[in-house]
């Protein structure tokens, strides 16, 4: 019937559509009304689209979880490569321009290498006077006096105080110039005033002494406005007065008036010159769309300076510089330095200095030459000139690779801040256990100091002697609960075993807890018997966290309680023995604790490997831009440049392309 069909609407001579999709329109056409076919293919092919996709996403999270170990370390080491990048790039550029200067000055490679210290301190030196030279050493000389100051003892305090008085002064000012009795000499003064200017011939009045005269009315003007402020009047009339000031005296948008037409006439003219700029910009032909997105999309550009972030490091440094007052030395080297350079560049001294040297060498030389012909041999001689006159080559040749060099050189900085961090957390985290440490010793064994206060608080009901009776019954309840815990592992039938287990656990912990007592003894009586000596720090140290001492009063106790030990030892064996379930899970957990351990040792390992080659990889390949926003840089003008137009009529057309768009 359907090729009945089939063959009355298509001729010969027409082009028909694929059977199954001519089988299928037409079910869809008898089963649905005429005006829900389309809405019910575009509704089929969106269905379908989000399966697909659905699927795609599946797969891709999939791929991801299988990927993530490698994944994990090559986005930490675009992270990290951010960071170190423009430390590789001012390594770099410091080091070709060095082989450049080298290259430029004919200067053998070793003896540039050689004269590297003089140079540093040389350029530290020249920056550190230039600095503060400048205006921002005056701010920073400022500064550093303010913080002296105010770090003081008691002038931060005394600073306080001063603006408290200031202000009470101000407050009477303002009560004083408020009276109503002021009102009519302020005015007799006003029209003396008045009066004065008047009288005076024209163009003939010295301002600034009039200027001077008007003061007391601007007083009473500012008083007389700054009362109605209320708690905020003394605020209000220092800050209208010092802006009046300011501007009286020119520092604020303070102009001569005989400046004021030359002024306006140069506005004038810098806005026509501003109109007739945009109105050839706007006349003149836009450029191509191309050169716009190559201008506009540059991801590597920065937004701003870190004028903020060395503004900040730059106080933090100068505020540690304030609290240790040694520094000062070490910052007064290399100004001392560069004021010697100067003053012997200024008396001509560097400059007898090199003529002498040069006469010396020059008398000396022919000697000097015999004695080292005769005393070395002339290979040696033909490679010493060869390695201090022919490397060029290799300055040559490690200018091209000074990229490869910089990156090696900062990763290796990199570990080694590393490695300086965990030494320092370390030494951190050992300075704090120490403290810990000796002070819970001087707890327990020594009555504290707020016993008295604590006695106090507690209306007498707390004697001096209880806290040994707390210490003694945390001791007797924690012996108890081990030995409970270690009574459980045995067989409850079996009671005359577990009774022996207990009791061998109690005997282990008590001969422990004396060997402890013991040695807390002997230490009090030997810092008794020092008396007033001075003792070393780091003895302290040595004493609280002594290694080979623990090791010795392990091996101790591990001497006195070996047959306690093996009781236990052979307690605990028949107990695991008879339950051979509970030892085989245990063992299980073990295996699958070393292994599961073994499995994340070498994926660490592979995730480091990983991340240290990544790292090598985009420091090394970036020159001047970093790899990924160079990346990014090169595929977003693609991304703009193609757009995708979609007509309605492919839009609204029930397809798969339809749903996708």
């Amino acid at each position: 019937m359907i090729g009945k069909i089939a063959d009355v609407r298509y001729s010969d001579t027409t082009e028909r559509p694929p059977l199954r999709a001519h089988v299928s329109s037409e079910l869809l056409r008898r089963w649905m009304p005429s005006g829900d076919e389309t809405a019910m293919k575009t509704a089929m092919y969106n269905t379908l689209f989000f399966v697909i996709a659905l699927m795609g996403f599946a797969g891709l999270f999939a791929v991801y979880h299988l990927l993530y170990m490698f994944l994990k370390p090559m986005l930490w080491a675009a992270l990290v490569g951010t960071v170190l990048f423009p430390f590789k790039r001012k390594v770099t550029s410091v080091m070709r321009d060095w082989l450049a200067s080298l290259r430029e000055t004919h200067t053998p490679l070793v003896v540039g290498t050689l004269m590297l210290p003089w140079n540093w301190l040389n350029n530290i030196a020249e920056q550190s006077w230039q600095l503060m030279a400048s205006r921002t050493g005056g701010y920073i000389l400022l500064a550093y006096l303010t913080l002296k100051i105010l770090t003081y003892e008691r002038a931060f305090m005394s600073i306080f105080d001063l603006i408290a008085r200031a202000y009470e002064i101000v407050d009477a000012l303002i009560a004083v110039f408020t009276k109503k009795w002021i009102l009519p000499l302020v005015l007799l003064y006003f029209c003396a005033y008045v009066a004065w200017v008047y009288v005076q011939p024209e163009g003939q009045v010295n301002k600034k002494f009039a200027r001077m005269l008007s003061v007391p009315m601007w007083f009473y003007a500012l008083a007389f406005t700054a009362q109605y402020f209320g708690p905020l009047r003394v605020f209000v009339f220092v800050v209208s007065a010092l802006s009046i000031a300011l501007i009286a005296a020119g520092v604020i948008g303070g102009e001569d008036e005989e400046d004021e037409k030359a002024t306006i006439d140069r506005g004038v003219a810098e806005l026509v010159k501003e109109v007739d700029e945009e109105v050839t910009r706007k006349l003149s032909c836009e450029p191509p769309v191309s050169e716009v997105i190559e201008q506009t999309l540059q991801l590597d550009e920065a937004l701003t300076g870190d004028s903020y972030l060395r503004i900040l490091f730059g106080l933090c440094f100068l505020l540690w510089t304030v609290r240790h007052g040694w520094m000062l030395f070490l910052l007064f080297l290399p100004l001392t330095f560069a004021a010697i350079k100067r003053a012997g560049e200024m008396l001509g001294v560097f400059a007898a200095l090199q003529s002498g040297i040069g006469s010396t060498w020059g008398s000396v030389y022919g000697k000097l030459k015999k004695l080292l012909d005769v005393t070395i041999a002339g290979s040696i001689r033909k490679f010493i000139r060869l390695l201090f006159t022919s490397d060029r080559l290799f300055v040559g040749a490690l200018e091209q690779s000074m990229d490869v060099v910089s990156s090696v050189v900062v990763m290796l900085a990199l570990a080694l801040g590393s490695l300086l961090m965990v030494i320092f957390v370390v030494m951190q985290l050992h300075g704090e256990t120490v403290h810990l440490i000796k002070l819970g010793s001087s707890v327990i064994s020594s009555h504290p100091e707020w016993l008295a206060s604590a006695v106090n608080y507690t209306e007498g009901q707390l004697a001096e002697h209880d806290i040994d009776n707390y210490v003694e019954q945390a001791y007797t309840q924690g012996r108890a609960w081990l030995a409970t815990k270690v009574r459980s592992l045995a067989d409850a039938s079996d009671t005359e075993r577990a009774d022996l287990l207990e009791n061998q656990v109690k005997l282990m912990v008590d001969n422990i807890y004396n060997m402890w007592e013991q040695r807390t003894v002997l230490i009090q009586n030997d810092s008794s018997k020092r008396g007033s000596t001075n003792v070393d720090f780091f003895h302290h140290i040595k004493q609280a966290t002594d290694l080979a001492a623990l090791k010795e009063e392990l091996t101790l106790i591990v001497k006195e309680n070996m047959d306690t030990l093996m009781t236990i030892a052979q307690s605990v064996w028949g107990v695991l023995a008879s339950n051979m379930s509970f030892l085989t899970s245990i063992l299980v957990a073990l295996l699958a604790l070393v292994l599961n351990f073994g499995m994340e040792l070498i994926n660490s390992l592979i995730e480091i490997v990983v991340f240290m080659t990544m790292v090598y990889f985009l420091l090394a390949n970036s020159k001047q831009r970093w790899l990924p926003l160079e990346w990014m840089s090169s595929l977003t003008p693609e991304l703009v440049g193609r757009g995708t137009h979609v007509t309605a009529t492919d839009s609204d057309s029930p397809t798969i392309t339809g749903a996708i768009e």
